[in-house]
């Protein structure tokens, strides 16, 4: 299968000069879900559609409250999730304090095997129309 891409005309700026380019952005299709992923998963597997939903759920609670005491989760061949911390700097030692945390978020780093499927992901064209920006005015 490969990912849809539609043209897109934008206005860029360089050097100051507003010029109209256009550029191929990925269309993006339907989420899928815990529903749809067990439902996947239930036609390949002797599990039920029931026992999957279960797994799936206790291994998102499980990986949230992994995550939230600092741990990286590393879920296979689709890579990890690391926990990190937003901050800001301090001129001395004393003054560095859990103030100077701004926010606590979540990094995704595929697999080396992830890596190497998605090196191999091909587009193709959804459809020949050029789609426009709508610039709002202020």
């Amino acid at each position: 299968m490969a990912i849809k891409f539609f043209k897109q005309k934008r206005k860029i700026v360089i050097n100051s000069v507003v010029f109209e380019k256009y550029l191929p952005i990925m269309q993006h299709e339907t989420e899928v879900g815990f529903e749809e992923m067990a439902q996947m998963i239930e036609k390949n597997s002797t599990m039920s559609r029931g026992d999957i939903l279960g797994v799936l759920a206790e291994l998102e609670t499980a990986s949230i409250f992994m995550l939230e005491n600092g741990h990286t989760v590393r879920l296979g061949l689709l890579g990890a999730f690391y926990p990190t911390i937003e901050v800001k700097s301090a001129d001395s030692p004393e003054k560095v304090t859990r103030k100077l945390i701004k926010r606590f978020k979540i990094l995704f780093k595929p697999s080396k095997y992830l890596k190497t499927r998605f090196k191999n992901v091909e587009f193709v064209l959804g459809d020949n129309k050029v789609k426009e920006v709508n610039y709002k005015k202020k």
